[in-house]
């Protein structure tokens, strides 16, 4: 595995081992970000607060009613006293929300003395809105107990039509019971006189037929065969009925799948030829023989003296009946199983009833087939009277029965009153039940809360700038040193130097901070070229060499600024000093003297120089690859105890890492709040690429706080001064008019929000180089007006002085500026340079240089 790869699953700040986060983190967060917390609260809450000050209130009134279930009409099998169902009240209960009783109701009201909020009656009907929906019908279990709720802004209407619903619900259902009856009263009626006639035209032709022919009675074995024949039509009709009932609603079923598209469905024939249920059915008409042939047997109108019952015959059909059962209970079990994607138990019982209705008639035909072809085989005059007498025999009964049902009927509708009792009438409700403001009102609460934690996390994660130290440990990984953070400063317009707090106040709490990450570079004896470095402009970087620079002058040691940043040099202008047109560049490129370059620029730190850019070059990497460059590095380490180098950012020039080729160490700003992971990821994962050595991190513009992260203060964000030439003494609360540093001890820093910082740096990142400041004239550290006139002197002159430490062998000779290099020079800025100075130190030339 590469170095890169062992680095990168090892400080990648999305690295899976470390996704968890501790409670206290999570509190930090909280307190950090408190102000989203009750935004987010505020917000919830505030929603709350206005929808209770614009919802209408909503008022209920309820009616409880006990409902008596609607009597069905008669079938063909209820008037063979067959089998009856059991009736329930579903389909009562669906009527009270029906359109004929809601309009009904509607009509023996008054709707004109009922009036909204907004003033309008409810004779309109876009007042009135959709009575249905506010409708709720409810069942009290086990019982025909119905309970109606009625909603509406208006609670006197909410009563008055909860109670006006119930009356009309009972004429309603009064009504339908009553044409039931009325219906199958008249039906009967109609069928009597039909019957009468079938029975006379029956009794007419048995009449003749005995008169024609000499046969008066039956025998006892034909009069058996037609009373079993008789028996077995008058049961085939109701199963028919049955039967064709069945059906019916199986493909009206069938078909309402069809039309809501649902595939799959099987048909009876399907079913019937599904394994398991044939079998069943095959068991079950076995059983329904045997049975039948015992019913027969135990027939009434059977000739005693013909057929005997068994002595076990009720046992047996017990048995039987049992068996039928159980079938065809497993029958229902296996529709079901196959039915399950789309049918409901309706459906499911209306196949198993057709099922075994065709079974039970398939096993009465049989039966009946086999008298009919005894009777078949009687001579046909004796065959002819059994017919004629079977006839007469079943319009005899039906007729007898058909009376029955009448005198029923009439009964029944003479006696029809109200299916409906008020229970409990409505009352005038006095306080709404929507809104419910106490209950809105905790839930806002719950919810704000929520949100608000929700909101806090998420603008969290949506920041993915750096803001502690941990958060920096994990993405350089621990062989990189966290070399010490620097809170974010006071600054004055009364001082000469705003952002130069050693210098300003070197006994403050700032200036103890950039002297403790002085020492950590002083206690490095064999390292004495650094660079520093930040993932973007506008970090702090030179407020970082400034203050740094200071500490060690102070602390004795020489030390000098180089200012890198070709592109963007800031350092002159963070020492007020005009810019100057000799610099770096001029001496890699120019044969300028190193004494003409270096600048002393404050007067009271006499140990401090800087080399300025001087004029900007055609291309900036070539000067740090230049070998001029190189032998300058090597000359100024052995002259001054400190180099710091101030280096462009990565992501905007390309020569750090020329740069960080010939340093002993690379230092790294990082700007709390400011400065994002995957920045610095990306800086430190190029560095750790290019081999670039790295000294440390400097965590810059951090507010001192309260919440402890392994100190006694925690860590927040700010927006401190990054550079000299620009002074944010207006973002804090004003000083006092003598600016004395008794008072800017106890000045407190105004604590401001990350978007105020943001776009603090945002602006002084486009206007940096614009602000226009009072400047100085730049002092030369070497020449004629200086104490030393070269490099050289003062060398000597420490040495002499000892300040040069003894164990130190340095090389003090100064590279000659016209010195030729041996070797040819790789750079082509040097080749044509070089190229220039051959053409003009040329003689016979042309064109060198015009006569005086």
């Amino acid at each position: 595995m590469s170095q890169q790869e062992e680095y990168a699953q090892s400080t990648s700040p999305f690295d899976a081992g470390e996704e968890g986060i501790s409670i206290a983190e999570l509190l930090h967060i909280f307190h950090k970000r408190l102000r989203w917390f009750f935004v987010g609260f505020i917000l919830v809450v505030a929603l709350a607060l206005g929808y209770l000050q614009i919802a209408i209130p909503q008022y209920e009134s309820e009616v409880s009613v006990l409902v008596d279930p609607i009597q069905t009409s008669s079938s063909f099998e209820s008037l063979m006293d067959m089998s009856a169902s059991s009736t329930k009240i579903a389909t009562e209960v669906e009527l009270i929300t029906s359109r004929s009783n809601i309009d009904y109701a509607l009509s023996t009201l008054d709707l004109s003395q009922y009036k909204n909020a907004d003033g309008f009656d409810y004779r309109d009907k876009l007042v009135l809105g959709n009575l249905k929906e506010r409708i709720a019908v409810t069942t009290v279990k086990d019982t025909n107990i119905v309970r109606i709720k009625i909603t509406d802004e208006n609670p006197v209407f909410a009563r008055d039509f909860a109670n006006a619903l119930a009356s009309s619900y009972d004429t309603l259902l009064t009504g339908i019971a009553k044409n039931s009856k009325t219906a199958q009263r008249e039906f009967i009626e109609s069928q009597i006189p039909i019957n009468d006639r079938a029975l006379s035209a029956a009794g007419d032709a048995l009449g003749d037929f005995r008169e024609n022919s000499d046969i008066i009675q039956l025998t006892d074995k034909s009069s058996m065969l037609v009373e079993q024949i008789s028996y077995y039509t008058q049961r085939l009709e109701p199963l028919k009925l049955q039967l064709r009932e069945a059906m019916v609603f199986l493909d009206s079923y069938n078909e309402g799948l069809t039309q809501a598209g649902v595939t799959g469905v099987l048909s009876l024939d399907d079913v019937r030829r599904d394994p398991v249920i044939a079998e069943k059915l095959n068991d079950l008409a076995a059983w329904k023989t045997e049975l039948t042939m015992y019913e027969s047997l135990g027939n009434s109108s059977a000739p005693q003296t013909q057929v005997s019952m068994p002595m076990d015959a009720s046992s047996r059909t017990y048995v039987i009946s049992s068996a039928m059962n159980q079938l065809n209970k497993d029958l229902l079990d296996r529709v079901s199983l196959l039915t399950r994607s789309y049918g409901n138990e309706s459906y499911t019982q209306a196949i198993v009833q057709a099922l075994t209705t065709e079974v039970g008639i398939q096993v009465l035909e049989e039966r009946g087939e086999v008298f009919i072809s005894e009777l078949s085989q009687l001579p046909v005059l004796e065959r002819r009277l059994s017919e004629l007498q079977r006839d007469v025999q079943i319009y005899e009964a039906i007729g007898l029965k058909l009376r029955e049902m009448l005198e029923e009927v009439k009964l029944v509708e003479a006696s029809v009153s109200g299916n409906v009792t008020v229970v409990d009438e409505a009352i005038l409700p006095r306080n709404p039940v929507s809104p419910n403001r106490v209950l809105i009102l905790a839930v806002a609460l719950l919810l704000g809360a929520a949100f608000g934690l929700l909101l806090t996390l998420a603008i969290e994660a949506l920041d993915v700038s750096i803001q502690t130290e941990q958060q920096i440990q994990k993405i350089v990984g621990k062989d990189v040193p966290l070399l010490g953070w620097i809170p974010m400063m006071k600054v004055s317009n009364l001082d000469l130097y705003p952002t130069l707090i050693v210098y300003n106040d070197p006994l403050s709490f700032e200036s103890e901070r950039f002297k403790l990450v002085a020492n950590m570079l002083y206690n490095r004896s064999e390292k004495h070229v650094f660079s520093i470095t930040s993932c973007s402009m506008a970090e702090g970087k030179s407020t970082i060499i400034g203050n740094i620079a200071v500490a060690l002058a102070q602390m004795g040691s020489k030390v000098l600024i180089i200012d890198g940043d070709l592109r963007l040099p800031s350092m002159e202008r963070y020492f007020h000093l005009k810019h100057r047109e000799v610099g770096l560049v001029d001496y890699v490129t120019k044969n300028a003297t190193l004494e003409a370059c270096i600048l002393k620029p404050i007067e009271k730190v006499p140990g401090l120089h800087l080399l300025p850019p001087g004029n900007a070059p055609l291309v900036h990497a070539g000067i740090f690859s230049n070998p001029r460059y190189t032998r300058l590095i090597s000359y100024l380490e052995s002259v001054y105890d400190f180099v710091i180098i101030d280096a462009p950012p990565l992501d905007s020039a390309s020569e750090l890492l020329s740069i960080s080729k010939h340093v002993d160490g690379l230092i790294i700003t990082v700007r709390a709040g400011i400065t994002s992971k995957g920045s610095l990821f990306d800086l430190i994962s190029s560095l750790r690429t290019a081999n670039v050595p790295i000294s440390g991190v400097v965590f810059n513009g951090v507010v001192p706080g309260s919440v402890g992260t392994g100190y006694r203060y925690g860590y927040g964000y700010g927006y401190g001064k990054g550079y000299g030439y620009s002074s944010y003494a207006s973002r804090y609360s004003a000083m006092g008019s003598s600016g004395t540093l008794k008072k800017r001890r106890k000045h407190q820093v105004r604590k401001r929000s990350n978007g105020w910082y943001r776009k603090m740096y945002k602006r002084d990142v486009k206007n940096r180089g614009k602000l226009s400041q009072e400047q100085f004239d730049a002092v030369l550290a070497f020449g004629p007006d200086s104490p030393y006139a070269t490099i050289a002197d003062w060398v000597e002159a420490e040495r002499e002085n000892g300040k040069t430490k003894p164990n130190e062998t340095r090389q003090t000779e100064v590279p000659s500026a016209k010195q030729e290099d041996p070797r040819p020079s790789s750079d082509p800025v040097e080749q044509d340079l070089a190229s220039l100075r051959d053409i003009e130190n040329d003689a016979d030339a042309a064109g060198k240089k015009r006569e005086d």
